[in-house]
């Protein structure tokens, strides 16, 4: 009787560690996709930081060239009315 007691007793505490056991990989799992998916996101935040540097290197070297344009001399501050 007392073995009984005893066995069902581990059984008992077999079940709830294989609950456990079975929580903590659902965790894990939730974990690595999360863990994952960040690792994507600044992947992607780094492209676009470097796309946006680009960018911003194209729209200065553009300025510059608009600065330096000799159609900017002939344009004064105003536009002909008959232009626009």
């Amino acid at each position: 009787m007392m073995l009984k007691e005893q066995i069902e007793g581990i059984l008992h505490d077999n079940s709830i560690l294989k609950r456990a056991v079975a929580i903590q990989n659902e965790c894990q799992k939730e974990f690595d996709e999360r863990n994952q998916e960040l690792q994507h996101l600044k992947q992607l935040a780094a492209q676009y930081q470097e796309q946006r540097r680009t960018l911003e290197i194209n729209n200065f070297a553009l300025s510059m060239h608009l600065e330096t344009s000799p159609a900017k001399q002939l344009i004064p501050g105003r536009f002909h009315s008959d232009v626009f």
